[in-house]
């Protein structure tokens, strides 16, 4: 509140030049005097001060230094200095509620669309209706003059009305014009998922269904298809779009064994090599047999182009195992993480989770079920 105080008096521009121009900030300070903006510059300060606060310090500067005002702003020297020029002053308030009179009425009325006949019907029919130039906005109903004109004048199968600024847009269209296609092939919005829906957002067609409802996965939300609001005109055709976000619920259960087998090498290797010429084989090994009971087998493979020989070296790795009780929380920590950035990964917003265990004998079922806010709209062509 003080800056904006500040910034509507008159403020100055200063400069504070002399012996440690400090010592004008202890004076300021001590009369409560507002100071902004202090900088250093040559041989001194740079500040911003009101003009009244100046007149405050002026003759009371400590020995040694001098202040020079560089510049003035703000309304109050504003005004001053048009202080002779009443007429001028007061011009802008009116200039101002002029402006703000003129945009509440319309000034002009544009008829696009259809044919010529049917432009100059319309246009008859708006002005008859109140629609014409310096008609104010606030009494302009677009929704009433939209059915009244498709009631009233046959040739016309749709019309849409459209305020900008003073300029009254009336679009039509004649009953015999195809259907009209907007934005594209024509097609409808359905569900990708089943869900609640939060929030639609419906940029072309018509929505099927409203905030609130339950929606299947494949069911309607937007439709490409508008009926008309005319008796046995045929319907327009649009390009459906939109953004339909729901609450939906999405699931991932996990089997967790209760005992983990920790697999450990011993260090015995044994290496075979081989040569593979289409399906048959060829062992360089007098004896290929593996005698560990558990191993990791490694198979690098060489090939020569397109010839269909292959060489062949496989590495066993003799292993053993042992065993421990899983740590059950860790590894549920670990599926819940998994599962939140998949769930994250498609773009959805987590908004809550619940978790539950089954006792599967050897195993633990670990099942989630995870609440989603994710748009669910999908655009598929019309058939």
């Amino acid at each position: 509140m003080t800056d904006i105080l500040f910034l509507l008096r008159s403020r100055c521009r200063a400069v504070i030049t002399g012996e440690e121009p400090e010592r004008f900030l202890n004076l300021a300070a001590a009369k409560g005097i507002y100071v902004s903006d202090v900088r250093p510059c040559n041989g001194g300060l740079r500040i911003r001060l009101s003009r009244r606060a100046w007149e405050m310090v002026k003759d009371e500067l400590p020995e040694g230094l001098e202040m020079r005002i560089t510049g003035e702003y703000g309304a109050a020297r504003f005004f001053r200095k048009y202080k002779g020029r009443a007429l001028l002053l007061g011009g802008i308030p009116l200039a101002a509620a002029i402006i703000f009179a003129y945009t509440q009425f319309i000034w002009r009325v544009t008829v696009t669309g259809g044919t010529p006949e049917l432009q100059k019907e319309v246009s008859a029919f708006m002005e008859e209706n109140g629609l014409r130039p310096g008609a104010a906005k606030r009494k302009i109903d677009q929704k009433a003059l939209k059915k009244e004109a498709i009631l009233a004048i046959d040739d016309l199968m749709w019309l849409w009305v459209d305020i900008h600024g003073a300029e009254a847009r009336v679009s039509v269209a004649s009953r015999d014009m195809p259907p009209e296609m907007a934005g594209g092939e024509p097609s409808n919005v359905i569900a990708l998922e089943t869900g609640v829906i939060e929030k639609m957002t419906v940029t072309g067609g018509e929505p099927s269904v409203s905030v609130g409802d339950t929606v299947e996965k494949g069911g309607l939300l937007i439709s490409g298809v508008i009926p008309s609001e005319n008796e046995g005109a045929e319907p327009m055709i649009r390009h459906a779009s939109g953004s339909v976000i729901a609450r939906v619920w999405r699931e991932k259960a996990v089997l967790i064994p209760k005992v983990t087998e920790k697999r450990t090498r011993t260090g015995n290797v044994k290496k075979i090599k081989a040569i593979k010429i289409k399906k048959f084989i060829v062992n360089f090994s007098l004896n290929s047999s593996i005698l560990y009971p558990k191993y990791d087998k490694i198979r690098t493979k060489y090939t020569l182009g397109k010839v269909p020989v292959a060489f062949i070296a496989d590495e066993y790795h003799e292993v053993k195992s042992e065993y421990a009780d899983t740590d059950l929380e860790q590894a549920k920590a670990g599926i819940r993480a998994a599962f939140e950035e998949e769930i994250a990964a498609s773009g959805a917003e987590l908004a809550g989770m619940e978790a539950a265990g089954i006792d599967r004998g050897d195993y633990l079922e670990y099942r989630l079920t995870a609440q989603c806010l994710t748009d669910i709209a999908k655009t598929v062509p019309l058939e």
